[in-house]
């Protein structure tokens, strides 16, 4: 491809060909008609879960989200204890706009999410925030820090922002044409509408005046658009759903439609404005369910509204090179970023989790692969590391010293927040490795949140298909039985629960409830409800496992009267029970069930695969797997069935083609190198190649088995300990910029990492240190703790610091970027091996009968030198901060030349032998074992 190229990569976040093409040959979308004419289109596979922040994230990245990072709406915020929306700080790799910014391309990106708070690339960045309007047309709407990049745009694109009183009622016609029969004082949705299409349009303005006012090589433009009118009215679109009133579907009815033809309008603009020059990428994070399928009820649980998404969304591409008027298959939105790539004719990285879409180029473009743009230095642009870090292992961090007593414990209701926040975090994590089929991944984190939150079925539930999935049926039946028992307690006591609320409730008669009295309502309702089909769906996955088939389907039979949205999944379930009876024709019958309720379910084409396969019917077989591969290319079970039938049908070099990529795909794949094996040998006559692979297939077969034994498992990643500690103690002694007196002394350093001897030796050495002694000693620290109850709350208030001149205080490391930055400090950072910190953390934890923050040694760990990282660069980055690096380890065996280098940091104003005297050997307890 040719490196001049340009590209637009446009996001509608939830488009969905199931209403465009309709739209499309009616004539009421044209742009995108000629768009289609003149390029590529396909379905664009999702990934589980289906949360738009981390698929956009995906998108952006090409990766999962256990590499990226981005784990859900909301994240905690380590500057007030709170909760925030989700943040661009919590994204741990590069977006494809830092890749490019690396290699001397400009970008414009615009409304990305998430893209708060927006990086400095070379070019525009404009955060996910923007377009979003205070609640009141009288309030101010500034442009706060940290949502617009280059500054000197903040002024005129805060004047191309649309507030939603300013959608004039002609507008709205267009999505709502009775709108003049809605009581707006009853009915907000019409304001919704408005509120949506003003947000819209202020995305496009900006959008549009970027593209045209600023030079750029790569342009992204995210539209929320379609999905949030999606959530409000697609209850609504034709046909009518039995549950919707006539009065609420002749309203609404339009909306839809109307949206999605304001999309193409914007369409044109954009073709217009890129010109013939560039590739254009339209693609969305997922679908929606515009039909039958659509949901009535909707899961009473965070992000429940994501039902309503389908798991195919829609990718075109239009530009210099790209075939037109074709088909494209197999695409998942984890192709994106290795597509855009592959048109500036950069490498891909090896670390990518996506691939290019060479398909659909008219030249098939020559690929080069490194192992990582991560491991690329240069200007990627990406947020500061003092300003990046994993919010869940940073807050788990936190509590760590929470529960130690070293920082003070949030509010109630703040705290309660962080805790849910942080386990839905955690949730949309084990969800992510189990769509990755990772699940060895995700038991833990299941099992934790399971133990913490027993009245929350779905995480028990996940857990059980998890188990499922492993074929570990033992763990799944005694998960199953907890599952009922709990949800047997749980219910009955949301019923008393709920009965006593609305006593209560009674005494407001005449008066509305409050939206959280409503909200309370439904969580009791929904809590104190049995799903029988629920329960019978898992019953039949259960007993289908444990091969008791006729029980299966006995269950399966209960689960019936589930909504239609539900029935796709029963079906399958039935049938693969059919299959493992070998009777094919009723197991046929079921799949082809679901595909007339869902014609491009890939789980059911697998099935036929699988059926057709048993029969003998080599190239219906042929049909349906590549019909499977064609909606989830990733698929190595159906290139493997593939392979096999296209063998049967004498199509050899096809089928080793098919074979070779099930490996690729999956290297540990026994059936798969044993039929290459035998292929190899009896028709290719390579014995060589043949022997290669019967070698594979056993050890495929005893890695398995090790896998499923426990003797091997997922290794995590090393601590770089070592590496810190060397960094940080060779790092320069900066000069001093104050004389002691005027300035303010600090010991820092994790807690346990001798600390509170720092502060010893400088008190015994003359040296006036600030303490409150709110904290006594005890068995952890036999001298005390030298603290002073005010540094934990330095990140709230700092004011009083600047009465601590000539002073030592102790603050932990955590908290340093929390100083003033108008003083003059001198650090003593003391160093200690992290496995001999957290060892000593987790005794005095255990005095304290506290838990600590919920991770493992291991991810504390590296969350830790994560930390530790950031605090030495804002470190680095102050002249009016010097540091001292000192190791624990050191101090205790020299101490002499430990207190040479204090008093030579202090000016020489101190008593090196009164320090010395200070260090008791027997202060070293708690360590490992070396």
């Amino acid at each position: 491809m040719t490196q001049n190229n340009k590209v637009l990569l446009i996001g509608w976040d939830a488009a969905d060909w199931k209403v465009i093409t309709p739209l499309v040959d009616e004539g009421k979308m044209p742009n995108m008609k000629r768009f289609l004419q003149g390029g590529v289109m396909g379905n664009l596979a999702t990934l589980y879960p289906v949360l738009s922040p981390m698929l956009w994230t995906s998108i952006a990245t090409g990766k999962r989200a256990y590499k990226h990072g981005i784990h859900g709406f909301s994240e905690p915020d380590p500057n007030t204890g709170g909760i925030r929306p989700i943040t661009n700080s919590s994204r741990t790799t590069k977006a494809i706009w830092n890749i490019l910014n690396q290699n001397g391309k400009r970008s414009n990106v615009v409304g990305w999410w998430p893209s708060y708070p927006v990086e400095t690339i070379n070019g525009v960045m404009v955060s996910n925030h923007y377009q979003e309007a205070p609640p009141s047309l009288n309030q101010p709407w500034p442009v706060k820090p940290g949502h617009i990049h280059p500054p000197r745009l903040i002024e005129p694109l805060a004047n191309l922002r649309i507030r939603p009183e300013e959608i004039e009622g002609e507008q709205l016609l267009a999505f709502v044409p009775n709108a003049s029969e809605i009581d707006q004082e009853k009915d907000r949705r019409l304001f919704g509408v408005a509120k949506i299409l003003a947000e819209c349009a202020s995305i496009h303005a900006a959008a549009t005046a970027i593209m045209q006012l600023e030079p750029w090589d790569f342009m992204g433009v995210y539209y929320d658009a379609i999905d949030h009118f999606g959530h409000g009215f697609m209850k609504y679109h034709p046909p009518k759903s039995p549950w919707i009133s006539d009065q609420d579907f002749e309203l609404y009815k339009d909306v839809i439609e109307g949206c999605y033809r304001f999309h193409d309008l914007m369409l044109g603009v954009m073709m217009e404005l890129a010109g013939d020059d560039t590739t254009i990428i339209i693609c969305s994070d997922h679908g929606f369910h515009p039909d039958r399928l659509r949901p009535q009820f909707i899961p009473n649980e965070p992000a429940g509204p994501a039902e309503e998404h389908r798991p195919f969304g829609v990718v075109a591409m239009k530009g210099p090179g790209i075939k037109k008027d074709e088909l494209i298959f197999g695409a998942s939105l984890l192709d994106i970023t290795p597509t855009i790539l592959t048109i500036f004719g950069l490498p891909l990285g090896k670390d990518m989790d996506g691939k290019p879409l060479v398909t659909a180029f008219e030249e098939t473009p020559q690929l080069e692969y490194i192992e990582s743009w991560d491991d690329v230095e240069g200007d990627h642009a990406m947020l500061p590391p003092d300003l990046r870090v994993d919010a869940i292992d940073s807050q788990q961090a936190i509590q760590q010293l929470v529960d130690l007593g070293y920082i003070d414990e949030p509010g109630a209701d703040q705290g309660e927040a962080v805790a849910h926040t942080v386990r839905e975090l955690r949730y949309n994590l084990a969800r992510c490795y189990f769509g990755a089929n990772r699940y060895r991944e995700g038991i833990p984190i299941l099992e934790e949140l399971w133990l913490d939150y027993p009245e929350e079925g779905r995480f028990g539930v996940k857990l059980f298909n998890s188990y499922l999935s492993l074929n570990e049926v033992e763990n799944a039946r005694a998960t199953l039985d907890k599952i009922i028992s709990n949800k047997e307690k749980f219910a009955q006591e949301a019923k008393e629960e709920l009965q006593k609320l609305m006593t209560e409730l009674k005494e407001k008669e005449g008066e509305e409830y409050t939206e959280q009295e409503r909200r309370k309502i439904r969580k009791l309702q929904a809590r104190a409800g049995v799903n029988t089909a629920t329960f019978a769906f898992l019953k039949g996955s259960l007993l289908l496992a444990e091969q008791r088939y006729d029980d299966a389907l006995f269950e399966l039979t209960k689960a019936q009267n589930t909504q239609l949205h539900n029935k796709p999944s029963l079906y399958l379930k039935i049938g693969e029970v059919h299959l493992a009876k070998k009777s094919w024709s009723l197991a046929e019958s079921h799949f082809l069930e679901v595909l007339e309720l869902d014609p491009i379910n890939p789980s059911a084409h697998f099935g036929l695969a699988r059926c057709y396969l048993k029969q003998n019917r080599n190239h219906e077989a042929v049909n349906e797997a590549t019909a499977t591969i064609g909606l989830i290319h990733h698929n190595p079970q159906a290139h493997l069935l593939a392979g096999i039938a296209l063998y049967r049908c004498n199509r050899i070099d096809d089928a080793v083609k098919m074979l070779e990529t099930a490996i690729q795909q999956n290297p540990v794949f026994p059936a798969a190198h044993r039929y290459l094996s035998y292929l190899y040998n009896k028709d290719l006559h390579n014995p060589e190649a043949a022997r290669k692979h019967r070698r594979l297939a056993k050890e495929s077969r005893q890695r398995m088995r090790d896998f499923h034994e426990g003797k091997i498992g997922i290794n995590e990643t090393p601590v770089m300990v070592a590496e810190w500690l060397n960094k940080a103690s060779q790092a320069p002694i900066k000069p001093a910029t104050a004389a002691l007196e005027d300035s303010i002394i600090i010991v820092s350093g994790l807690p346990r990492s001798g600390t509170s001897m720092m502060m010893q030796m400088l008190a015994s050495g003359g040296l006036p240190v600030v303490t409150d002694n709110v904290r006594s000693a005890d068995e952890s620290n036999l001298k005390g703790y030298y603290e002073f109850e005010k540094t934990k709350q330095l990140a709230e208030d700092n004011r009083w610091v600047e009465e601590l001149k000539g002073q030592g205080v102790k603050i932990v490391a955590q908290l340093l970027p929390k100083l003033p930055p108008n003083h003059h400090y001198r650090v003593i950072f003391m160093q200690r091996h992290l496995e001999e910190v957290i060892a000593s953390q987790k005794k005095m934890l255990s005095r304290l009968g506290k838990k600590g923050g919920n991770l493992s040694e291991t991810q504390l760990a590296n969350t830790f030198v994560k930390q530790l990282n950031q605090v030495q660069q804002v470190l680095e980055y102050y002249d009016n901060i010097s540091v001292l690096y000192l190791n624990y380890e050191d101090v205790v065996n020299n101490p002499t030349e430990a207190a040479s280098k204090i008093n030579q940091f202090c000016d020489g104003k101190l008593d090196t032998e009164a320090m010395v005297k200070a260090v008791l050997p027997t202060l070293r307890h708690e360590t490992l074992t070396k």
